[in-house]
């Protein structure tokens, strides 16, 4: 049941960048409505999720007890994944363009589109999906922070020209979401749906874009394209291995505790294909995202058959 779930997910991701693929070649989409897409997604839909996925989460004390350690472990696993893309990198001696987007999509994956039904199918009381959003609020504080950072301090900019690019729509949604989840400030029910149908039109959005990068994808170049296979082979196969390894034996030789399902979370998490979110943001901010593009798609078509052996590897490992 949860590898058809996994499965079923996936496929839905690529039929609609299959009609974003197909939009484009029929000249539906065009230049300009594909730069439209992605300020629609930075400015409008990605800070409303945003802001509904985290304003609407309860706390409890289960959740309190758990969530430091959720947290903590979270944030040593991204770590962990952006020291990996660094490594590989430096082997593969990729130009800056490409060397950023390697970077940030060997650490940061598709948590939410991705991630979220998968952890509802495996662990259907809740309890899973509640540590995926543990993860997801961890992963979207570095990634609008940190990777944010990264993106942009290649540029010849002054340090506190690259910090003001940590101030965007999205971080401020994130801190206005937080505000509201630790005050129990609560918007109305009726705006409140309207905001959060808004924020989900990020993920068809997202793919009707990352489809119509597709339309110009060669395919052979992405064959032969050896940082693409790379960066899955970390991020979706041994990434993921080393860190079961290296949870269960700090798990095992500190005080340190951490429930299996908790555990079994992270690493489901930190093994989710490249996230999408990147290929917009290198857009955005002048990286490869033709390059970020091949990424994802080798990377969720591989996730097929790897997401489910590292189901089933942390069933033995943890």
């Amino acid at each position: 049941m949860e590898i058809n779930v996994i499965i079923q997910q996936i496929f839905v991701l690529f039929i609609l960048a299959l009609i974003g693929l197909i939009a484009t070649k029929l000249n539906i989409i065009q230049r300009e409505i594909k730069t439209g897409i992605t300020k629609i997604i930075f400015n409008i839909t990605l800070p409303f999720l945003i802001i509904t996925n985290v304003s609407s989460l309860e706390i409890d004390n289960q959740i309190l007890l758990s969530w430091a350690m959720v947290i903590l472990f979270s944030f040593l696993s991204i770590i962990f994944f952006l020291q990996l893309g660094r490594l590989t990198n430096r082997m593969l001696k990729l130009p800056p363009q490409k060397a950023t987007v390697h970077i940030l999509h060997t650490a940061f994956g598709n948590a939410v589109f991705l991630g979220f039904p998968i952890l509802d199918a495996i662990f259907p009381n809740g309890e899973g999906l509640l540590y995926g959003i543990i993860y997801f609020l961890t992963q979207n504080t570095m990634m609008w922070t940190l990777g944010i950072f990264i993106f942009t301090k290649e540029d010849n900019k002054r340090k506190v020209d690259n910090l003001k690019n940590l101030v965007n729509p999205n971080t401020i949604a994130f801190l206005i979401g937080l505000t509201m989840l630790l005050t129990g400030i609560r918007i109305p029910v009726f705006m409140f749906d309207t905001l959060q149908g808004l924020g989900q039109t990020t993920m068809y959005l997202a793919m009707l874009y990352v489809g119509a990068i597709l339309a110009d994808v060669n395919l052979r170049a992405v064959v032969r394209n050896k940082s693409t296979f790379i960066l899955s082979l970390n991020k979706l196969i041994l990434g993921p291995v080393i860190l079961m390894i290296g949870m269960h034996l700090l798990l095992t030789y500190t005080p340190l505790a951490l429930n299996m399902k908790a555990q079994t979370v992270i690493v489901m998490e930190s093994a989710m294909p490249c996230m999408t979110l990147l290929v917009i943001l290198a857009r955005k901010y002048g990286k490869d995202d033709f390059y970020a593009t091949q990424n994802l798609s080798i990377s969720t078509l591989l996730s097929i058959i790897t997401l489910p052996l590292i189901f089933l590897l942390s069933q033995i490992i943890l």
